[in-house]
C-alpha cells in the first residue's frame, strides 16, 4: 500500500530535521528526492548593493507578469515585509528596477522568465558570450530556452550554472574573503560541473601526458577564443605541467596585448600562473621581446624567497594547495578520477584563491591556518593515491620544493628554446652558470622530483649503473652497513627504480637476515625505510615491501627505529602502494596497520592513529571492511 503524499511528506520533513544540516541541504537540492516526497524550494533572491531580499515565490510570478503587460507596475513585499514596486522598461533589451520608496534600481533583467522566445534567446547568448560557457552547458540549456519560459527550479539551475564559472567564483571568493567567516563550500566549490569549465574535460586521459595529448587542447583553445587576457589567464591556472603550457600558442596578438598581459601576470599572478606564463612567455620570445622585464622579475622573485618564510608567497601557494586538496578529498568530487585530476583541479583552485588573496592585499600574512583546516584529509588522501600514482608523496608539497620545482620549470624551457632567447638579464638568469643563476639553483636531486600532477608518470632517467655496485656485492651475510642504501634512498624522487634493482635491494635485506648497522647517533632509520618503501612504490615491487615489513618490525625490537605510530603508518601506506590491485592493497593495509596497533601506543597515540585510520578510511571505503580490527583495537586503547 501506497502511503498518502501528505503523510511521506511530513514523514520526510522529520527526517531530514534528524541529520545533519548540510546531509538535508544536499537531499533538497535533489530534484527526483523533492517530487518523490512532494516537497518544494523557496529560495530568498538577495540583491548585491541593495539591503532588499525577496521570496522567490513572490519575484517570480510579478516578473512574468511584468513581460506580459511591461506598462504596469507589480507590488511586491520583500523579507522583512517592506513595500516594494517591479517595472519594467523595453529598449533593444528589457530592463527590470526595483523601486524601495523613492529610490529606483536596476536589477538583473531575468530574461528566461519572458515568453517571447526571442528575448531568452539574446538574454542567453549574451550570458554565453560573457561567461564562456563549456559547449555542453550551452547545449543543455539552449533547448530548453528555445522551447519555452523556465521554471522556478530550472530558472535556479540556469543560475547556479551561469555562477559556476571561474570568473564568478572568483568574484564570490572575494567577496567571501573580505567576511568575518567565510564558507568553504564558496572557497573550493564541490560541483564537478565547475570544474569541467576551469581544467577541462578529462575524457579517458589516465594521466597528464594523455590529458595532454588529448582534451586540453580543446579547453585552450576555448579560453583564448573567447578573450585573450581573460582566456589566457584561465589557461595559466590548469598548466601545472610543461605540456599543458606548451599547448598555449600566443603568437599573431599584438604587441602591447602581450606586454600587458604579462605585466599583469609578474604584479599580481598567483605563483603557478607566473612560472607557466614564463614558459609561454620564453616560448613566444622572438616575437616579443619587450616582455623580458616580467619574465625576469618573475624568475628572480621566486629565487630571491626564503622558503622558511611562514608569510612568503611560496608559503601561501603550498597552504593553498593543500586546503584546495584536502577539501576536495574531503568531499570526494573527484573519487572517480584518477589522483592526477583532482591534483589539477587543486592546483587552478588554490591557484585562484592565492589571486584573490593578493589582489585584496593579503599575501603577506601567514595562511597555515587554511592548510590545517583540511591538512589530515590531504594527507592521508595523498597516501592512499600512492597505489594509483605511487611518485609523489605529500612531503613534497613545501615552500622549498615549491621553489625547486618552479625554477627547474623555468630552466628546462630556457634551455629548450636558448637559441631564440637574445643577450640581456633574462639569459644570464636562465642559462647563466653563477650561484644566483638556474642551473646552480637547480643543481640538486630533489630539483627533478615530481610535480603533483607527475604522480603516474615513471621517472625519465633509469638509476645509473655506477651507483649499483654496492646492491650487487655479495654480502656472506655479514651485517650490512646501511649507508649502502644511501645513494638509492637520496635518489628515490629522481631516478626510475625497476623491479630488478627493487629484486636487488630485497635479496640483499633477506640475505644479511635485516640485520643493518647504523652510524652512532644517526638518526636515519625513518628516511631509509621511507626511501625504501618509495622504491617499492614506485618498481610496483610487493616483495621488497613485504620484506621492508619485516625491517621494520625487527629494527623496531632492537629499537633502532625511534618512530611513532603515525610514522609507522606512513611507511606502511607507501610500501603498500606497490600492490596496484584495489583488494590486495586493502588487505594489506590492512593486515600491516593491525601489526601497528597491536604495538605498545599511548592513549593519545592511539587517538591520532584511529583519526587518520578513519579519514584514510574515508578516502578508500573499500578499506573500512579489512581495518575494523584495527579501528577497534584502537577504541579500546583510547578508552
Amino acid at each position: 500500500m501506497v502511503e498518502p503524499l501528505d503523510t511521506r511528506k511530513n514523514l520526510a520533513v522529520e527526517l531530514l530535521r534528524i541529520f545533519p544540516p548540510s546531509i538535508g541541504v544536499d537531499a533538497l537540492e535533489d530534484t527526483v528526492f523533492r517530487e518523490r516526497y512532494g516537497l518544494s524550494l523557496d529560495a530568498t533572491i538577495t540583491f548585491n548593493g541593495l539591503d532588499a531580499s525577496i521570496k522567490r515565490s513572490a519575484l517570480f510570478p510579478a516578473i512574468r507578469a511584468l513581460y506580459a503587460n511591461p506598462q504596469t507596475s507589480i507590488p511586491v513585499k520583500t523579507v522583512d515585509g517592506t513595500s516594494a514596486k517591479l517595472s519594467m522598461e523595453l529598449e533593444k533589451e528589457p530592463k527590470l528596477f526595483l523601486s524601495l520608496g523613492e529610490a529606483r534600481h536596476e536589477i538583473p533583467s531575468f530574461w528566461m522568465l519572458a515568453e517571447n522566445k526571442d528575448i531568452r534567446l539574446s538574454g542567453f547568448q549574451v550570458e554565453v558570450a560573457e561567461r564562456n560557457l563549456p559547449t555542453d552547458t550551452i547545449e543543455s540549456w539552449r533547448q530548453k530556452i528555445e522551447e519555452r519560459p523556465l521554471s522556478d527550479e530550472e530558472m535556479s539551475d540556469l543560475k547556479e550554472d551561469l555562477a559556476l564559472v571561474p570568473q564568478e567564483v572568483a568574484k564570490a571568493i572575494r567577496h567571501e574573503a573580505m567576511q568575518n567567516e567565510g564558507r568553504v563550500s564558496v572557497l573550493v566549490p564541490r560541483n564537478a560541473r565547475y570544474y569541467r569549465g576551469l581544467i577541462g574535460d578529462r575524457g579517458d586521459a589516465a594521466n597528464v601526458e594523455k590529458y595532454a595529448a588529448g582534451n586540453a587542447k580543446a579547453q585552450v583553445d576555448r579560453l583564448l577564443n573567447w578573450d585573450f587576457g581573460r582566456g589566457l589567464a584561465q589557461c595559466l591556472l590548469f598548466c601545472a605541467n610543461p605540456r599543458l603550457s606548451a599547448l598555449i600558442d600566443i603568437s599573431g596578438k599584438a604587441p602591447e596585448e602581450v606586454k600587458s598581459f604579462f605585466r599583469w601576470l609578474a604584479n599580481e599572478g598567483d605563483r603557478f600562473s607566473q612560472i607557466a606564463g614564463v614558459e609561454v612567455g620564453i616560448r613566444a620570445f622572438s616575437k616579443y621581446p619587450q616582455i623580458e622585464p616580467y619574465l625576469v622579475k618573475i624568475i628572480e622573485d621566486v629565487r630571491d624567497e626564503n622558503p622558511s618564510d611562514k608569510d612568503g608567497r611560496l608559503a601561501l601557494t603550498a597552504h593553498l594547495f593543500v586546503f584546495a586538496d584536502g577539501e576536495l578529498a574531503r568531499t570526494r568530487c573527484f573519487a572517480d578520477a584518477p589522483p592526477y585530476w583532482r591534483r589539477l583541479a587543486a592546483t587552478a583552485q588554490a591557484s585562484i584563491l592565492e589571486r584573490a588573496i593578493v589582489s585584496l592585499g593579503g599575501a603577506g600574512e601567514d595562511w597555515s591556518e587554511w592548510a590545517h583546516l583540511r591538512a589530515q584529509h590531504f594527507f592521508m588522501q595523498t597516501l592512499a593515491d600512492l597505489r594509483e600514482e605511487p611518485r609523489w608523496l605529500p612531503d613534497l608539497m613545501t615552500p622549498a620544493q615549491l621553489r625547486l620545482e618552479l625554477l627547474m620549470r623555468a630552466r628546462i624551457v630556457s634551455n629548450e628554446f636558448q637559441s631564440d632567447i637574445s643577450d640581456g638579464p633574462l639569459r644570464s638568469l636562465v642559462l647563466g652558470k653563477e650561484p644566483n643563476q638556474l642551473e646552480t639553483l637547480t643543481s640538486v636531486p630533489t630539483a627533478a622530483a615530481p610535480s603533483p600532477v607527475e604522480g603516474g608518470i615513471a621517472a625519465p632517467i633509469e638509476f645509473p649503473k655506477d651507483l649499483q655496485a654496492d646492491l650487487r656485492a655479495p654480502q656472506d651475510g655479514k651485517v650490512l652497513e646501511a649507508k649502502i642504501f644511501a645513494s638509492v634512498v637520496n635518489f628515490s624522487m629522481t631516478f626510475h627504480f625497476d623491479k630488478e634493482i627493487a629484486g636487488l635491494i630485497s635479496n640483499l635485506l633477506r640475505s644479511v637476515k635485516y640485520r643493518l648497522a647504523f652510524e652512532q647517533d644517526a638518526d636515519i632509520t625513518f628516511t631509509l625505510l621511507m626511501g625504501l618503501a618509495s622504491i617499492a612504490a614506485s618498481a610496483r615491487y610487493p616483495e621488497l615491501a613485504d620484506e621492508l615489513r619485516i625491517l621494520t618490525r625487527v629494527l623496531g625490537r632492537r629499537g633502532d627505529l625511534k618512530a611513532d605510530a603515525e610514522a609507522k603508518m606512513r611507511i606502511a601506506l607507501v610500501a603498500c602502494a606497490s600492490r596496484k590491485d584495489k583488494l590486495e592493497w586493502c588487505k594489506t593495509v590492512g593486515e600491516w596497520l593491525l601489526e601497528i596497533a597491536n604495538g605498545e601506543l599511548e592513549r593519545k597515540e592511539a587517538a591520532r592513529f584511529r583519526s587518520h585510520l578513519r579519514t584514510l578510511c574515508h578516502a578508500v571505503p573499500e578499506l573500512w571492511q579489512h581495518t575494523a580490527k584495527v579501528d577497534a583495537t584502537l577504541s579500546a586503547l583510547c578508552d
